[in-house]
């Protein structure tokens, strides 16, 4: 998922499996490692919340966290890679939740569409100052490093893509499922910037209009009438 690429394609009315697989156990080590990690993170999202994203230096996540630079730096190797892992951990929490919430929740693809944006349309808005201090952090990596960008747009491309394969037989004919996801994450990316860098943006209403474009342009038009001419009947 970081970084990587997705050669998947998919075919209307294909079926993808479910594989499921026991979970691992986990050592002590390894527990002790995960709690160590979440305590560094924890104290680093304290102090972006009291001072900003600017002034959380390594030196002051380790006092906070009663460790060394030596600790720290087994865990990140840079103040940079604690930053983008923070946002691509809340980037991912919040889009993989949605559209699986969309898949189990709603049937119709309009609907399902509607269902993931409007909840990063209240996340946007009901932001916190911490929240747009990652959201602004996350775009400039995304402008900044390649890698970094690739890491985080293929985070949302692939849950994407999940929500229009899973629907596949509800987009119009000439559209493919990864077109879709790829239109959709650069129109979200859009409108975040925007709402970012001009306090008069109205992010609610261009998510409004977004959903409206989307269940237009995408959803041929009898996935939409299906349910209506049934409750009709």
């Amino acid at each position: 998922m970081y970084g990587g690429t997705c050669h998947i394609c998919f075919t209307r009315q294909e079926k993808t499996p479910i594989l499921t697989s026991p979970a691992p156990r986990t050592s002590l080590r390894e527990r002790k490692k995960q709690a160590q990690r979440a305590r560094i993170i924890d104290e680093a999202l304290a102090l972006i919340g009291e001072h900003g994203i600017d002034d959380m230096t390594i030196d002051a996540i380790c006092e906070r966290s009663g460790i060394s630079r030596k600790t720290f730096y087994n865990y990140y190797g840079t103040r940079h890679d604690l930053l983008f892992d923070i946002c691509v951990s809340r980037t991912l929490e919040l889009v993989r939740g949605s559209v699986d919430a969309a898949l189990e929740r709603f049937t119709r693809l309009d609907e399902r569409i509607t269902h993931v944006l409007k909840a990063q349309k209240h996340q946007l808005c009901q932001a916190s100052d911490l929240e747009h201090e990652l959201a602004r952090y996350s775009i400039a990596s995304i402008g900044n490093s390649l890698a970094s960008g690739a890491t985080l747009l293929s985070v949302m491309n692939e849950n994407f893509l999940r929500l229009y394969a899973a629907s596949i037989d509800d987009l119009k004919d000439a559209l493919s499922p990864e077109f879709c996801a790829e239109m959709t994450v650069g129109m979200i990316d859009t409108v975040i910037l925007n709402h970012l860098h001009n306090p008069d943006y109205d992010a609610a209403s261009r998510y409004d209009e977004l959903i409206g474009f989307l269940c237009h342009s995408l959803v041929r038009e009898r996935a939409q009438l299906r349910e209506k001419g049934a409750a009709q009947g």
